[in-house]
């Protein structure tokens, strides 16, 4: 019964494992010692990411003198590869990386009659993103995502695919 379990417990964590971002290149190409770079995260690309005082530091909004946070790490996993490309550089990527997985964690409804909500997204669970539900001006009824600044999607049907499941979770969230 205990190697069952043991065998179980395995199987689990190489699928958990297969699962995380890949870092699929940066800019600049050699980030070993360069201040900021913006990181591939198999097809997320991630703007401005710091390396300062031996910490990553990921990129900020700033706002009417406000600064959001809306780009977070949530595994250590991912800090760690991060970090390792600022201190020695980036391992090769593997040819094609699969799409993260796609969870939308939450909502937190605003009092603004333009953006309604901010949505939390998280990606293979290990990096969240804070992106707006806006509500259309030309079509009531009708919203749409804005994402942040330092956030670009690589393939369009992927960033169709996150915009899709947002605008379901908000319509189940409203009911």
């Amino acid at each position: 019964m205990k190697s069952l379990l043991n065998i179980a417990i395995l199987c689990l964590s190489l699928a958990a494992g297969a699962a995380a971002l890949e870092i699929a290149g940066t800019v600049p190409e050699a980030v070993k010692g360069a201040p900021k770079a913006d990181f591939n995260l198999s097809g997320l690309v991630v703007k401005s990411v710091a390396y300062e005082k031996g910490a990553v530091i990921m990129p900020a909004t700033e706002n009417k003198g406000r600064t959001y946070n809306d780009v977070k790490l949530l595994a250590k996993g991912l800090y760690g590869r991060i970090e390792t490309c600022f201190r020695s550089g980036c391992a090769k990527p593997a040819a094609k990386s699969a799409a993260p997985a796609i969870k939308v964690e939450g909502f937190k409804p605003l009092k603004s009659p333009v953006r309604v909500a901010n949505a939390e997204i998280s990606f293979d669970k290990e990096l969240l993103v804070v992106a707006g539900v806006m509500a259309s001006r030309k079509e009531p009824g009708e919203f749409w995502i804005a994402f942040p600044e330092a956030l670009e999607f690589k393939d369009e049907a992927f960033k169709a695919s996150v915009e899709n499941a947002v605008k379901a979770a908000w319509a189940k969230n409203k009911k």
